[in-house]
Parts: structure tokens; sequence; C-alpha cells
């Protein structure tokens, strides 16, 4: 009995050891990219999310749940649900938001405030996983099989975050998680469940006020 005990745990702690070999491979991003590929058939994206945002001064963690919609290269919706309800729309070139207490629809344009285009941009990078596009502005490291550690270039970026993290599902076919870390502490965390790639849209979605 004492040897077989001994052998299992041989045999465990050689299990442990190639997982954790197989875990801390040296990758670059470029080579993880070639990961994504069940991403570039991906054409529309429903899913949805919860955020949970923490306060590291007050020590105070607030939750919002919600749905997005995405038809690539073309619009994003993102709506809270609870414990506010409001919908937020990008497209290229504006930006509209309906918020339910005022039931008001306000409009901007990328013309008038051109940091609207490229947010729209990054949030379609980041959605998609177009890591060329990304390491552009961002330094990227793998830190696992399924995880990246993206730290800004840009100084208006590290004015909201200094780091974030983007973890993407086993079938590498849409994002996990995405966790945004600030200098202050403070993080958000944004989980996606029930996605589902390459379903229709209806057009109702993407009118506002929300019918």
């Amino acid at each position: 009995m004492r040897s077989l005990i001994a052998a299992l745990l041989l045999l465990f702690l050689a299990t442990a050891g190639l997982l954790q070999a197989e875990n801390s491979v040296p990758m670059t991003w470029q080579e993880f990219a070639t990961r994504l590929q069940p991403l570039a058939g991906t054409h529309t994206v429903q899913a949805e999310y919860r955020q949970t945002r923490r306060l590291n001064a007050l020590d105070f963690t607030f939750e919002i749940r919600g749905h997005l919609y995405q038809e690539q290269g073309q619009r994003l919706l993102w709506a809270a649900i609870t414990p506010l309800h409001s919908v937020c729309v990008f497209e290229p070139e504006s930006f509209r938001q309906w918020d339910a207490e005022t039931n008001q629809v306000t409009t901007l344009s990328g013309n008038d405030m051109p940091w609207l285009k490229m947010l729209f941009q990054y949030q379609s990078n980041w959605l998609n996983g177009d890591l060329a596009a990304l390491a552009q502005d961002f330094t990227i490291t793998v830190l696992d099989q399924h995880t990246l550690q993206l730290v800004p270039k840009r100084q208006e970026f590290t004015m909201f975050f200094n780091l974030l993290e983007i973890r993407f599902r086993t079938e590498y076919d849409a994002i996990e998680n995405i966790t945004f870390k600030e200098k202050n502490g403070d993080s958000m965390i944004m989980e996606f469940f029930n996605i589902r790639n390459n379903q229709p849209i209806p057009a109702q979605i993407w009118e506002l006020p929300p019918k």
C-alpha cells in the first residue's frame, strides 16, 4: 500500500510539473494571436455581462449587470439593466445614450469629439482580439494559455488604467473577462456570459429610446 501511495504521489507531482511547464511556456503575443483564429469568423456577438467595480480607498464594491450587442466594425451596444437602466450605442462616427430616468437620448458626433472614434475602435479591437492593432498602443505580455496583459503606452490611457488583463474562453472564440487595474488600487472586472456568435441581431435593438 505504501508503495502504491508513493507511486501515485510521484505521478501526481509529475503531472503537476507538466501542467506548470505548459502554462509557463514562453509565448509571444504573435504566437498567441494564432490561437484566436476562431474570432476571425465572428460577425456578430450577443452576450450578458457583469461589471464589478472596486473602489479601494472606500473599501466599496458595486455591480452592474446588462447585455451587449456587436456588429463587427459597424456598431456596439452596451445596455445596463440593473441597478440602473441605460443604453449606449457606439458607432465609428457617433455615440448615443439613453437614460431611463430622464427618457432622454443624448447624441455626440465624432466630428466634434474625435476620441469617440478611437474609443469605438479600441472596444472593437478588444472584443475582436485584434492583437496587431492593440500592439500599436499597448505592450502585450502573455500571462498564460488564455490570458494577456496589456500595459498602455499612451499617457491618455494611464489616466484611467495602468494595465488590463484579457482572458479568452477555452475555445478562443470569445472573451471570458476583462480586468482593468488602476494605479490607486481601484479595479473593474467585465465578465461575459451566454455568449452567442453569428446570430441575427433584431433591427429594433439599435433604436433609442428602446422599445
